[in-house]
């Protein structure tokens, strides 16, 4: 067990400060003469509010719910499933992407275009196995605003890479395969084949 101060403990300060409160905070108050009867002529002087017209519209008039705390745990749950539900929906029609070409070529040299929307970056880099993640090769800032791209030669094989953002924010390829290594990181993927790249 660990030694933990009392968080009820006083310091000698504290104690004093608390001596020389307490008589006065002990000490009975005095009402003057008549303060309940001026108390109740201020609560019946409190005007209802008024709505405008003879009838206001039933989304204007005041209207109290009371619910029992079992009928509110109820509804919180039931809340809860429909969010579940919307989740797992939305999960099963936007399952995970397929690994498929990105382009399809004969030629031996393979051109894979790098493309991100990173509007407030300064400076993008692309990392990947294919350049030892160190450093990376900068982007370029595109006629799109807020958009940087390159296009690489790549070897065949499968690929893993992400962007490097103003040196220090990794962000993986939102339109890409997406892979988690055991240290939990995640990378994107493209896979150049002898036909082109995917």
């Amino acid at each position: 067990m660990t030694d933990r101060p009392d968080p009820l403990s006083e310091t000698p300060d504290e104690r004093a400060f608390l001596e020389r409160i307490t008589p006065a905070l002990r000490a009975p108050e005095t009402l003057k003469s008549g303060f309940d009867d001026r108390v109740m002529e201020a609560v019946r002087a409190e005007a209802p509010i008024r709505y405008p017209g003879p009838r206001a519209p039933w989304w204007r008039r005041p209207r109290t719910v009371r619910l029992s705390p079992l009928a509110g745990l109820g509804l919180a749950a039931g809340f809860a499933g429909l969010v579940a539900l919307g989740t797992l929906a939305t999960a099963g029609r936007f399952g995970p992407a397929e690994e498929r070409p990105v382009a399809t070529a004969v030629d031996t040299v393979h051109l894979v275009r790098f493309a991100i929307s990173a509007p407030d970056a300064r400076r993008v880099a692309l990392v990947g196995d294919f350049n030892g993640w160190a450093g990376g090769t900068e982007l370029s800032a595109s006629a799109v605003a807020g958009v940087w791209t390159i296009t690489l030669p790549l070897p065949r094989g499968r690929h893993q890479y992400a962007f490097l953002i103003d040196g220090v924010r990794w962000v993986i390829d939102p339109t890409a395969v997406i892979v988690r290594d055991d240290f939990g990181t995640e990378t994107s993927v493209v896979t150049v084949s002898g036909t082109g790249a995917s």
